[in-house]
């Protein structure tokens, strides 16, 4: 999967993407398309806005506005995700979470202490991390409702560098045990003695061999914080060196790409 910002892409692939958010089965795709076309989306929601597009291939997955503004006239809440779409076949797979990690990195790297999205989905944005904040009012003098998603810088000077051991339960190789399609591409066990954020031991990716082990030594490098879920996952060298970002990313997709997370080293 790859993240498009329509905007840094030329003319003839622009309209080739146009065309796919057109076939979308959603009436705002549709004026989102005419917006595009009339090269109007800086002017109507900020300069800084982006499309984002989610795509395998030729195909598109799913996509979704990075904006100043949005819907409702109060420039003091800013910046907000907006045209949020999956297609039909990619639904129930997370697919667009991939989407809002990258709008809050976004956000992030600007400053922003909060990410916004109005809408009258319910139990929909909670399961990406985002809280029911207020009712408020459209510029079309519609009630609708903002959810909110605080940007945090997480501290982890106490683990990163930390000598750990464990065990490792899904060997390299082997099936997920509740979705047997899933196979481990990098052996994956807890921490001895150490309790997650979801009350059972602490997980860990263990780098540093490319065969099926049952224990392991190590020193993290790194951990691999979940924007939408109560558990991180330690990254842990066994050599204690460090892995490179882009190794690690890849290695860990595999399970990593159903949720929105950020990685520190």
């Amino acid at each position: 999967m790859q993240i498009l910002n329509y905007l840094s892409i030329e003319d003839k692939k622009q309209q080739y993407w146009r065309e796919k958010i057109r076939k979308s089965d959603w009436r705002a795709a549709e004026y989102l398309c005419s917006i595009l076309e009339e090269n109007k989306l800086s002017k109507c929601f900020g300069e800084s806005t982006e499309l984002l597009l989610l795509t395998e291939g030729d195909a598109l997955i799913s996509f979704c506005t990075y904006a100043e503004k949005d819907e409702i006239d109060d420039p003091s809440i800013t910046p907000w995700v907006g045209f949020v779409y999956t297609f039909p076949e990619y639904r129930g797979q997370r697919r667009v979470g991939k989407l809002l990690e990258h709008a809050y990195a976004l956000a992030k790297k600007q400053n922003h202490k909060a990410l916004y999205i109005s809408s009258d989905e319910e139990g929909l944005y909670e399961k990406y991390g985002f809280t029911f904040w207020k009712k408020m009012t459209t510029i079309r003098d519609e009630e609708t409702s903002v959810y909110r998603m605080p940007i945090v810088d997480m501290d982890y000077s106490g683990i990163i560098g930390k000598h750990v051991k464990g065990r490792i339960d899904r060997p390299l190789g082997s099936a997920h045990p509740r979705h047997p399609e899933m196979i481990y591409p990098i052996n994956y066990g807890y921490v001895d003695g150490v309790l997650g954020g979801d009350g059972a031991e602490q997980d860990v990716y263990v780098f540093g061999i490319e065969k099926p082990i049952i224990t392991y030594t190590g020193k993290v490098v790194g951990v691999i914080h979940r924007l939408n879920d109560n558990e991180d996952k330690w990254i842990v060298s066994l050599s204690g060196s460090k892995i490179p970002r882009e190794e690690i990313l890849k290695r860990t997709e595999f399970q990593e790409q159903y949720f929105m997370s950020e990685l520190y080293l």
